[in-house]
């Protein structure tokens, strides 16, 4: 019997330790063939010739060929980490470290693995879901797809003192239901393609964050991301009743079963939020409305390449990072924060007022 992919040598083929042994000279070829490739050009972020530049050795950088530009850039230049202060070694290792917390890590312990600032490691870990976000593929699902939304945020705690004496610990937090006028209440929505050969799972993760598991959401994200011929599975919320109009719908009832006898589930979804919850509970803690996309897509990420060798992961991010500046995290510590929460809005849908989150 095959073990588990976290226990094969794919899953350690790229190490911290790995890292360490490796020279300078070979870190910084790891994220010249990331960006680049290995053909030995490289692309000038000042005019876009594609040539083998010239190389400024006492600087590590290029310098561009076509006279009427000749910038200097380096590997990071025009990336999410222009201007970085950190090693290559160290950000590599950052790199390793993400990929292979494969329940994500918080700024805090990866400030303290690499010896850097809280700050640092939490503009260097958004800085990759910003990457993940951009580079996510957002073509339609095909084949079989699981769709189910989940309440995240936006709980109130019960009171000091026990209301009733059948309710659980004090500062236990109250049930969704009971919070739902919140203003950080959110519903995370998701899609997932399953393995056709059905040994595999999910093979592909679409997520958005909504106001609500309402059948208009529903049917627009289905509409946009779910191809016409495909079968839906869902669980019976009424959000989701009218996919039969669009598609080959098939429903359980989670109040009697986890799936049906014929096989109808919607267990990826929930294998998705189980990952994501065990996220928030046990890495970040705490996720408000303003950043929830950046924490989900990077679940979302996790689960689509939960296969994938170590090295493999670590080559995508360090090339998702490289294809543009950071358009929120650069300059954070000085104020220039996003001005709002990335939400989808069903086509016609009024105005809500914005939540009250950091």
């Amino acid at each position: 019997m095959a073990g588990h992919f976290l226990l094969s040598k794919d899953a350690r083929d790229f190490t911290v330790e790995g890292v360490e042994r490796m020279s300078e000279r070979e870190v910084h070829k790891f994220f010249v063939e990331s960006r680049w490739g290995k053909d030995g050009v490289q692309i000038c972020p000042g005019c876009g010739t594609i040539d083998n530049h010239y190389w400024v050795k006492t600087r590590r950088q290029w310098r561009c060929k076509d006279i009427a530009c000749g910038r200097s850039f380096s590997v990071t230049s025009d990336t999410k980490f222009a201007d970085h202060k950190l090693p290559l070694k160290k950000l590599l290792k950052a790199f390793v470290i993400f990929a292979n917390n494969v329940k994500g890590i918080s700024a805090s312990a990866l400030a303290r693995t690499i010896g850097v600032a809280y700050q640092t490691a939490f503009v260097l870990l958004h800085k990759l879901r910003e990457s993940i976000m951009e580079c996510s593929n957002k073509d339609q699902l095909d084949g079989l797809v699981h769709i189910d939304g989940a309440y995240v945020s936006g709980r109130i705690r019960k009171p000091r003192v026990k209301k009733k004496a059948t309710e659980t610990q004090h500062r236990d937090k109250k049930p969704q239901w009971q919070s739902s006028k919140h203003p950080n209440q959110r519903v995370v929505m998701v899609l997932r393609e399953v393995d056709p050969e059905g040994n595999k799972g999910s093979i592909r993760t679409i997520v958005h964050v909504v106001r609500a598991e309402d059948s208009r959401t529903a049917e627009e994200l289905a509409k946009i991301y779910i191809k016409r011929d495909a079968k839906v599975m869902t669980d019976e919320a009424p959000a989701y009743s009218s996919l039969i109009e669009r598609y080959d719908h098939l429903t359980v009832n989670h109040s009697k079963e986890f799936s049906t006898d014929d096989g109808v589930s919607n267990n990826q979804a929930e294998s998705f939020f189980a990952r994501m919850r065990r996220m928030v509970i046990g890495q970040v803690h705490r996720v408000t409305p303003k950043y929830m996309l950046d924490y989900v897509t990077e679940v979302a990420w996790r689960e689509d390449v939960r296969r994938t060798p170590t090295s493999r992961q670590v080559g995508m991010l360090a090339n998702a990072a490289s294809r543009s500046t950071s358009k929120w995290w650069r300059g954070y510590w000085q104020m220039k924060k996003r001005p709002e929460e990335i939400l989808f809005v069903p086509t016609g849908s009024p105005p809500k007022p914005a939540a009250v989150s950091r």
